[in-house]
C-alpha cells in the first residue's frame, strides 16, 4: 500500500459509513447500537479514533511521544470508555459534525507525511516497528468495519427525520 492507497481506502470507507450515517435519523441515532451504546455513541468514539490519529501524527512529527502507551488510562478500553462518558450528552447534529471534521483533520494531517514516514516500519520508534499507515487504517477503514453492523440497522428501521 502507497500513500495515495491508503487516502483512497480511507476515504471510500469514511463515504460509505458517513452515507449510512446520513440514512439515519438523530431520533434512530439515540438507540442502541452495541453494548449499551447508541448509534450517537459510536459515531463520537469514531470521530475520537480519527483524532487519535491526528494526535500521534502531530506528536510523532514535532519529535515527541504522543502520549503514555503504558498508563493504564491511555489502554484502548479506558480510552473508549472515557469517549463515552465525554460524548453522551452531544446532540446528534454535533456528533455528526464531528465525525467529518475529525476526518477532515485526519486527512490534513496524513497530508504532511511522506512515504517513508507513512509505510517504513522502523521510522518511528513510538510505534514499536509498527508502521503508521497501520495505525491510521485500525482507526478508519478497519474500525468502520467493526462497527457498520451495529450501525446498519439504525438505518433500516425508519428513515431519515433531523
Amino acid at each position: 500500500m502507497d500513500k495515495d492507497e491508503l487516502l483512497h481506502t480511507i476515504t471510500a470507507a469514511q463515504r460509505e459509513l458517513a452515507e449510512l450515517v446520513s440514512r439515519i435519523g438523530d431520533d434512530r441515532l439515540g438507540d442502541p447500537a452495541m453494548d449499551g451504546w447508541t448509534g450517537k455513541d459510536l459515531l463520537a468514539h469514531l470521530a475520537w479514533w480519527h483524532d487519535h490519529s491526528v494526535l500521534v501524527i502531530e506528536g510523532l512529527r514535532a519529535g515527541r511521544q504522543p502520549y503514555d502507551g503504558t498508563d493504564p488510562a491511555n489502554a484502548t478500553a479506558a480510552l473508549n470508555e472515557r469517549v463515552h462518558r465525554e460524548h453522551l450528552d452531544d446532540p446528534p447534529h454535533v456528533t455528526r459534525d464531528a465525525f467529518q471534521r475529525s476526518f477532515d483533520r485526519l486527512l490534513a494531517a496524513l497530508g504532511t507525511m511522506t512515504e517513508a514516514d507513512l509505510l517504513a516500519s522502523d521510522r518511528w520508534p513510538w510505534l514499536d516497528g509498527e508502521a503508521l499507515v497501520e495505525m491510521v487504517l485500525w482507526d478508519t477503514s478497519r474500525h468502520y468495519e467493526a462497527h457498520l453492523a451495529h450501525l446498519a440497522p439504525l438505518a433500516s428501521a425508519g428513515g431519515v427525520e433531523r
